[in-house]
């Protein structure tokens, strides 16, 4: 579809676009992620400068998988500097993402910087895992994406995602991912310009994300200003989790029978809570006793 004029969005939504410049040289996408990410933190129960760093995990993931594998589930490790923790930022193919902190309790303040790296991880529909690491000296999110896109996929890309706080509110959460690609015309040229754009306008982007309430749409259009191009897509973002009593009642199944009697000889229901999105799940009793009883 050609852009010929304004498009309105869905107001207060999260969302991703796609689109690609009419000359072939840029493939960009942008992205909403503020509900997503706000929701994410409240079940992690994270905020400050961790928070921060968790929604732009979040967001980092939900762009990468729309730009290097839309049908697939991508996942995102990045392991802090020194013994300050891992997060974990998951993205899903229907549209849901969620994201996870894996510290303990006397951990340093997360960090970057010399010891932290990002692992990238999508599943391929054979069922088998594709992979990369990097090291992450820099210190942010964003220049750790540009890494990893640069080292392991062999793409020039330039990106940017943000958490924007007001107080312990997140108000706004997006960024924008921008590839050269290979057909176009005057890679070295294009690339030259796009980056100088970027690097004058977009280098930081949260003040632009907290007045525009993070739109996409908007987002895409200033930073495609004056350069025609065409809407390759507008897909939605949404905080979820794919836990349910099934997954929890075959997790305690795989238990030895000992450790299930141990349970069951406790006489209490066993409460339990998902790691990723804090669900509470009461198994009762006799759900505990059937466990042990011949399939």
């Amino acid at each position: 579809m050609r852009i010929n004029g304004p498009m309105s969005s869905p107001a207060k939504k999260d969302r991703v676009q796609r689109a690609m410049t009419d000359d072939g040289a840029f493939r960009v996408m942008t992205a909403r992620t503020t509900e997503t990410v706000r929701e994410v933190l409240q079940a992690q129960g994270v905020k400050g400068q961790l928070g921060r760093a968790l929604g732009e995990l979040v967001t980092a993931a939900v762009l990468y998988r729309e730009t290097m594998a839309p049908t697939l589930r991508v996942q995102i490790a990045l392991k802090g500097a020194g013994e300050s923790g891992t997060l974990l930022a998951d993205s899903h193919p229907d549209g849901w993402a969620r994201g996870l902190v894996q510290r303990k309790a006397d951990a340093p303040p997360f960090e970057l910087g010399e010891g932290a790296m990002m692992q990238l991880m999508r599943s391929l529909p054979n069922g088998e895992l594709h992979q990369g690491v990097v090291h992450v000296p820099e210190r942010s999110i964003s220049e750790a994406v540009m890494g990893y896109m640069r080292q392991s996929e062999q793409i020039e890309t330039m990106a940017r995602v943000a958490t924007v706080f007001e107080g312990d509110e997140v108000i706004a959460a997006g960024g924008y991912l921008v590839q050269i690609l290979p057909e176009a015309p005057d890679q070295e040229g294009a690339l030259l310009v796009m980056a100088q754009r970027l690097e004058d306008d977009f280098a930081s982007i949260d003040e632009r994300l907290a007045k525009t309430d993070a739109d996409a749409h908007e987002l895409m259009e200033e930073i495609l200003y004056a350069m025609p191009h065409t809407q390759l897509g507008d897909s939605g973002v949404r905080f979820d989790c794919d836990c349910s009593r099934a997954r929890v009642m075959g997790s305690l199944a795989s238990l030895g029978r000992d450790d299930i009697r141990s349970l069951v000889d406790d006489g209490e229901p066993l409460e339990m809570s998902c790691d990723w999105c804090d669900t509470q799940y009461v198994i009762e009793l006799p759900e505990l006793q059937g466990l042990l009883s011949p399939s």
